[in-house]
């Protein structure tokens, strides 16, 4: 957080629909009044901000309180949201993935998800889903950035990321061979035994609810 950064607080706690989540953003960030509470319209004002500091300022939006997020219906399509909010600003792209040259500075954007309970790795199977997302895992960390080849600088083989849903150890899991299963995660993503645990959780719990969905 150079040139005397920003960080902002937002209370995860409030988030419990889509509409809840614009308004919270739109009230803490202090966005215009024409913000359109869409998520087209989330990423536009983010990419452009317009609260303290007029956009010249690094920024860390810490949403606090997050874990009830794992629960909702939206998380991926917010974590891709926030992480094309982030690209655009950190490298001051316009509307078609273009640099803009003009008068806008480049400013760091930072997206944090501050967990009271929940391990992180629990988590990944979710973020995962999300548009062009991929993540990883590291120092206790879930880290998600956007690896699409369409977005400048974008490698989906870039490591440690790994591209897209978790689905290359569910044949494992739906036949029982979880040891298999947990050793797959464990390589592709980096992480610990317990964190792989953890994703083995969720993802089961995924394909238990969505089977016909992957």
């Amino acid at each position: 957080m150079q040139r005397n950064g920003l960080v902002l607080r937002l209370d995860g706690r409030e988030m419990h629909d889509p509409a809840s989540v614009f308004r919270t953003f739109a009230r803490e960030l202090m966005f215009p009044g024409y913000f359109g509470h869409n998520w087209d319209a989330l990423v536009d004002c983010l990419h452009d901000w317009h609260g303290p500091g007029h956009g010249n300022q690094d920024l860390a939006i810490l949403i606090e309180h997050a874990d009830d997020l794992l629960k909702s219906d939206f998380l991926e399509l917010l974590v891709s949201v926030l992480a094309q909010a982030a690209w655009n600003s950190n490298l001051r792209l316009v509307g078609d993935g273009e640099p803009d040259d003009g008068w806008r500075q480049r400013m760091a954007q930072h997206f944090v998800f501050v967990l009271d309970r929940s391990a992180p790795a629990a988590f990944t199977e979710k973020v995962a889903r999300g548009m062009d997302v991929a993540v990883a895992l590291s120092d206790g960390r879930l880290l998600a950035t956007l690896t699409d080849i369409d977005w400048p600088g974008g490698d989906p083989v870039f490591a440690p990321w790994t591209a897209g849903p978790l689905s290359f150890a569910d044949e494992e899991i739906l036949s029982g061979r979880n040891i298999k299963a947990i050793k797959m995660f464990r390589d592709q993503l980096g992480c610990s035994i317990h964190e792989a645990l953890d994703i083995l959780e969720s993802r089961s719990e995924h394909l238990r609810r969505e089977p016909s969905n992957d």
